[in-house]
């Protein structure tokens, strides 16, 4: 523990050492870097002419400021209303979120929260700088942050209450009407657009820095586009360069939250995500504990994000419909819409900062297991036609496909757990028309009995069945027993 703890000083004190000088960027400078006193400061969020702007301090280094812009699907500039209560609270817990993406920099180890925020949007923020950062750590070799950053400052006193009243309509039966959908461009969210729009005719779907799979999306599902426009501080991208500590941060947690901005400025009262079931279970168990790629859209989290959302009022709630569900489900309930895995991308080549990629790059791990995942419930001609590669066919990506099925090298991606992946390779072992992939002939055979066809029907036939302990408000428990069913518009067309 100890070499652990020396490792995260050591880091902080090179940081702070590198970033002292005058970054090229925009974050203004402050005096020579003092790792004692060294501190995160988040401040209140600002709208100037429309603009959003979110300022994070890290002393001795400067302050970043990172802007948002909101369009409405015509292109036209979504106001942002600060002296709306709603609004208010939602850019409160959206400053929260987006901090972490400078936090980082140093990982400081006390970050101050602005005046009005009370303990629920500090547990929050105090999650994502450990459990979010869980794997930039584990990368880094720093070990576990748990106690390692302290998130100070806020309301005084404060119970559970503190803000709550200031003015959202969460609470049950005090939901504004009106429905905003995230979309990532990949399958999970096409499935939960597709099933919002065939149930709400004014659905809308919203993206944060859209990329082409995102606008495809939206257009397949016939539904209009609210765009974010996120512009990080570019001096975060020279601290960066220059050695700030930097790795995966979690991304949803920011989405979401500027989902739910655009939600509130729209006056609209939920926000539809597409967090499954599968999320919850960790990446990897790290020195026993876990580390999981996918923190931020994990059921623990959503209960802590819900909780600062009512805290400081935003008036909105988010809602995954395919929370109950497990990676499979989802696949077969996206592999049953015409057009949507030709209209998705997963692929993070699509999504880079630099230089987006046009379509699935086809040899990541996530190609790897989006190809896997509905393989089982596609024809294989028309699966490979729609995403334009054959992971499952290429003998140099055996190895990337085992690492899918052992719990110590499963990767830091938003993929399914083991047994999905494993079940899924003997489904394909069962299949005449995928058995004979370079993948599944390597690593699966087909069931050898009787025995075992049944047992891999049985493990189907629970990868399928919606997870009775999560509970979802109406009418969205309707909506994942119908995904479940593979009846995603809920017409009966399963």
């Amino acid at each position: 523990m100890t070499d652990v703890a020396d490792a995260l000083e050591a880091r902080r004190a090179g940081a702070l050492a590198v970033l002292a000088a005058p970054s090229q960027g925009t974050a203004s400078a402050a005096a020579g870097p003092d790792v004692a006193d060294h501190r995160g400061v988040v401040h209140a969020p600002a709208v100037v002419d429309g603009e959003v702007r979110l300022a994070t301090t890290l002393t001795g280094v400067g302050t970043f400021v990172e802007t948002l812009t909101l369009e409405h699907p015509d292109g036209t500039p979504l106001d942002v209303d600060p002296d709306d209560p709603a609004v208010a609270g939602a850019l409160a817990v959206l400053a929260l979120a987006t901090s972490v993406s400078y936090l980082k920099a140093t990982l400081p180890a006390v970050v101050e929260v602005p005046a009005g925020t009370g303990p629920a949007g500090r547990r929050m923020l105090a999650a994502l700088l450990t459990e979010g950062l869980a794997e930039l750590a584990h990368e880094a070799g720093l070990g576990d942050l748990t106690g390692r950053i302290a998130v100070v400052g806020g309301a005084d006193g404060g119970g559970d209450d503190v803000g709550g009243a200031s003015g959202g309509a969460a609470a049950a039966g005090e939901v504004a009407p009106g429905t905003l959908v995230t979309v990532g461009g990949g399958k999970d969210s096409a499935v939960v657009l597709a099933a919002a729009a065939a149930r709400e005719p004014d659905a809308l779907a919203v993206a944060v820095n859209p990329r082409a799979p995102m606008e495809r999306t939206a257009a397949w599902a016939g539904v209009g586009l609210v765009r974010v426009r996120r512009r990080l501080d570019p001096a975060l991208l020279d601290a960066n360069a220059r050695g700030a500590i930097n790795g995966h941060v979690p991304i949803t947690a920011i989405v979401t939250s500027a989902a739910v901005l655009a939600a509130a400025a729209l006056g609209r009262g939920t926000v539809l995500v597409a967090n499954e079931g599968s999320a919850d279970a960790p990446t990897r168990i790290v020195a026993g504990r876990p580390v999981n790629h996918q923190y931020s859209k994990t059921s623990a989290f959503a209960a802590l994000h819900a909780a600062a959302l009512a805290e400081a009022g935003a008036g909105v709630r988010v809602v995954s419909p395919i929370r109950p569900l497990g990676e499979l489900a989802v696949a077969r309930a996206a592999a049953a819409l015409p057009g949507l895995t030709a209209a998705v991308t997963s692929c993070n080549a699509a999504f880079s900062l630099s230089a987006p990629a046009a379509a699935w790059c086809g040899t990541c791990a996530k190609c790897r297991f989006v190809q896997l995942a509905l393989a089982p419930f596609a024809p294989r001609e028309r699966l490979v036609a729609d995403l334009g590669f054959d992971a499952l066919a290429d003998a140099a990506q055996v190895e990337g496909f085992r690492a899918l099925l052992d719990p110590t090298t499963r990767p830091f991606e938003c993929v399914g757990t083991v047994e999905e992946s494993r079940l899924a390779l003997e489904l394909l072992a069962d299949d005449p028309s995928w058995r004979d992939a370079a993948a599944v002939a390597a690593l699966a055979a087909p069931a050898a009995d009787d025995a075992e066809r049944a047992n891999r029907a049985a493990r189907l036939a629970a990868a399928l069945t919606p997870d009775p302990a999560v509970a979802l408000p109406t009418p969205f428990d309707a909506w994942a027993a119908a995904l479940a069913a593979g009846d995603v518009t809920g017409r009966g067309e399963a």
